[in-house]
């Protein structure tokens, strides 16, 4: 199942182990995605405990027990980590690559508009489409739907796709176009 990284924003987290002995089970609520730029994936999130705080905290993607339309689901309090603490996440966050608000080129450099939204397969945590709205120095009156697939990198700056995308004008791009091998991509 797919569902818009907008809309897995400011959901409640949930501890389980809470619920099962009848306490509290809300730690707080997730502030951000941490996405690898390196292969489109859910590193993990940040996390605003309870209500008002300034604390954060992170999550690796991999404690996650679950996603529902209303709350995330995690084993314990002990999986989550200060911002600096989960050295991977650290890494991937100082990187500060955005997806959101991120401009999308062409590889020849034809500017297509800014990310204002992407969807995220819940079983595999992997970023399947990114919506490209035009912005006024791009020229081009509609928005995009582009498939993961047809990324060919993912940058501080910018959001390099496929040429093809822009030949024919098709608004909905979903052509499968082999990405770079994963021997280019430093993990995350």
């Amino acid at each position: 199942m797919n569902k818009f990284a907008s809309e897995l924003i400011l959901k409640p987290v949930l501890v389980r182990d809470a619920i099962t002995r009848g306490e509290g089970a809300m730690v707080g609520l997730v502030e951000s995605l941490i996405i690898c730029p390196d292969d489109g994936g859910l590193a993990g999130i940040t996390i605003r405990e309870g209500f008002g705080k300034k604390n954060l905290k992170t999550l690796s993607a991999k404690d996650i027990l679950g996603i529902s339309s209303e709350f995330y689901l995690v084993p314990s309090y002990e999986k989550l980590g200060d911002l600096d603490e989960i050295v991977r996440l650290k890494e991937i966050m100082d990187r500060d690559v955005p997806i959101t608000g991120n401009k999308v080129y062409t590889q020849g450099g034809t500017l297509l508009g800014k990310v204002f939204d992407y969807t995220l397969d819940l079983t595999s945590f992997k970023i399947t489409r990114i919506y490209v709205k035009p912005t006024l120095l791009s020229g081009f009156a509609k928005q995009y739907i582009i498939s993961y697939k047809n990324i060919i990198s993912i940058e501080k700056d910018k959001i390099v796709v496929e040429d093809a995308l822009v030949k024919g004008a098709e608004p909905l791009l979903s052509k499968n176009v082999a990405r770079q091998s994963a021997s280019e991509f430093s993990e995350c």
